[in-house]
């Protein structure tokens, strides 16, 4: 009887044993794994750079400040050459698009000179969408009261600035809207007999 004690003692020591190892190898690659986590995340650490990021939509013309940028950290990889980073001056030039809130900034969204120019409308309610808002893009149309022709002018400019939209339908709305320089003196002298149309349109 005694020795069926022992023997029951010896063999709880040896899977205690057992069961020891299995704790202590299962608490080696849990280490391993973690020194490997944190070496994969110093080496991202190191990949990062910083780049200019819009921190509010940012209308065509716009001028480039602190108050519509910032920088933030973040992993591009080989594609971080497309952006633009901590080491360019961003401020005091000109957005040369509409851009979102949030847009990562590429050398084709700003520069120091653009041939945009702002020009106001007062159009009337019928004539322009209801749901229209800022950076939001429209095509131009001139409607001839004499032949009754409707003609496109200017294809795809963007909104500046559009004021709260009249839910009169008699009345007039202001809408400024970014114009290539060429094309402002058409469109003001479209504007003064009263026949354009804005006609939204997808990006």
């Amino acid at each position: 009887m005694i020795k069926f004690k022992k023997k029951v003692k010896s063999s709880n020591r040896l899977k205690l044993k057992k069961s020891q190892r299995i704790y202590m190898t299962m608490g080696i690659c849990i280490s391993l794994l973690s020194s490997f986590a944190l070496f994969l995340n110093a080496q991202n650490a190191n990949q990062r750079q910083q780049v200019w990021i819009t921190s509010k939509a940012i209308a065509a013309g716009e001028i480039i400040d602190e108050k519509n940028v910032k920088l933030i950290q973040v992993d591009l990889g080989e594609v971080s050459s497309n952006y633009l980073d901590e080491t360019i001056e961003l401020f005091g030039q000109s957005s040369l698009q509409p851009l979102s809130l949030g847009t990562l900034l590429k050398p084709e969204h700003i520069g120091f000179k653009s041939n945009l120019r702002n020009v106001a409308l007062r159009i009337s309610n019928g004539h322009l969408p209801p749901s229209l808002k800022m950076n939001d893009f429209i095509d131009v149309w001139f409607s001839d009261p004499i032949t009754l022709t409707s003609t496109l002018i200017i294809p795809k400019i963007s909104v500046v600035w559009i004021d709260e939209v009249d839910s009169n339908f008699g009345g007039v709305t202001t809408v400024v809207v970014a114009v290539p320089e060429a094309n402002v003196p058409q469109l003001v002298n479209s504007a003064r007999a009263d026949g354009l149309d804005l006609v939204h349109r997808e990006n």
